[in-house]
């Protein structure tokens, strides 16, 4: 069995929150679909609602990996502490590293806050963590491919 995990984001204005993550992520293949009529009626939403600002279904890929989003049609979306989206690349792999540090550098230099600097981990590799303006935490994580198993004390 294959299964993959993409994360799906709802947001009031999904259409803003797409150029908001083109602009300061740099996020690539970008796409947005509005809802059809059918759809608008199906969800319960105005007759007089314009549909071209409206997002059914969109999406981006930050690094290769895919994220979903869309407007929060069933109520106002809240951001959680619960869940963080962390990105994850293979220390070993010089393309990835380059990318996810300039990732991280783009991020200093926008509107984001930084919860901890992308530095050196005891564990190996480098981790960052920054929150994005729309409440959504992100941890940047260079690691070994092997992960480093701590030894027992003696």
């Amino acid at each position: 069995m294959e299964a993959k995990m993409i994360p799906y984001l709802e947001f009031e204005n999904a259409k803003e929150a797409l150029a908001y993550y083109q602009q300061v992520f740099g996020a690539t293949n970008v796409y947005r679909v509005s809802p059809t009529a059918d759809e608008a009626e199906q969800y319960g939403l105005n007759a007089d609602v314009e549909l071209s600002q409206l997002t059914m279904r969109g999406g981006f890929q930050l690094l290769g990996l895919d994220v979903q989003c869309a407007d929060a049609f069933m109520g106002q979306p809240t951001s959680s502490t619960l869940i963080s989206l962390m990105l994850l690349v293979d220390e070993d792999d010089s393309d990835s590293v380059k990318a996810l540090t300039a990732l991280y550098q783009r991020l200093v230099k926008a509107d984001v806050k930084i919860i901890s600097p992308f530095t050196d981990q005891q564990q190996g590799g480098k981790m960052g963590q920054i929150v994005d303006a729309y409440g959504i935490t992100w941890i940047l994580r260079e690691a070994p491919t092997q992960p480093v198993v701590p030894t027992p004390a003696d």
